[in-house]
């Protein structure tokens, strides 16, 4: 069953499950409380990543620097008439489908009960 996210203006597109390694990248920087600006980044690298809209920059891997990725991605959505709302909602939904890949439910109640949240911003 394919997964279709709806991102005016491009429409309907369908997701693409990214490596691990690239789910770890995106995963490992969703902080607990991240600041507006990390969360609309990283949300605009989770839509070029899984989403592919046409023309949009492409991920790289050997940097392995999602935030800043999103940074690009952001300007390039906002440019072609993409709302910075439809980009968080759009992206927090493919953050949350992609989070199962590799943290099981064991995993974050562990997560939960053994460690403390990261600092505010950071």
């Amino acid at each position: 069953m394919s997964e279709k996210y709806n991102l005016p203006p491009f429409g309907e597109l369908e997701m693409r499950h990214p490596r691990p390694s690239i789910i770890y990248d995106l995963i490992s920087t969703w902080s607990a409380n991240p600041s507006r600006a990390h969360m609309g980044r990283l949300c605009a690298a989770s839509i070029a990543i899984c989403l592919n809209p046409m023309g949009a920059p492409r991920y790289d891997t050997d940097q392995a620097r999602p935030v800043a990725f999103g940074g690009l991605v952001m300007d390039y959505l906002i440019s072609r008439g993409c709302s910075p709302a439809i980009i968080m909602e759009v992206g927090v939904a493919l953050l949350s489908a992609l989070a199962p890949a590799l943290l099981t439910e064991d995993d974050l109640k562990k997560k939960s009960t053994t460690t403390e949240p990261p600092p505010e911003g950071g």
